[in-house]
């Protein structure tokens, strides 16, 4: 299994989770709703797990905000889902060979 790397980054003044796969570069926004952009980064996601599975790490900091915190958790819950959405890709035969 791939492990690939999970970020909060800041953009102006809204923040989003940095998901890197390869070249890819998906962003989640977190400090704002915008459920297209979440809708797009699943798609994308998905895309990727018929190729096999990964997940996403983030780098420990024992000073993290609040923000960090929460992303981590979502980070933790995200790669459980991936695990499950892959489980049933394979077992509908969905993953490229």
């Amino acid at each position: 299994m791939d492990i690939h790397e999970a970020i909060v980054t800041s953009v102006d003044s809204e923040q989003f989770l940095s998901l890197k796969i390869g070249d890819a570069d998906l962003k989640i926004p977190l400090t704002k709703d915008e459920p297209n952009e979440i809708k797009k980064v699943f798609n994308e996601l998905i895309a990727h797990l018929r190729k096999g599975l990964f997940n996403f790490k983030m780098e420990e900091k024992k000073d993290g905000d609040l923000i960090y915190q929460v992303t981590k958790e979502y980070v933790k819950q995200l790669n459980k889902e991936l695990g499950e959405v892959y489980q049933a890709l394979e077992a509908y035969q969905l993953l490229e060979q």
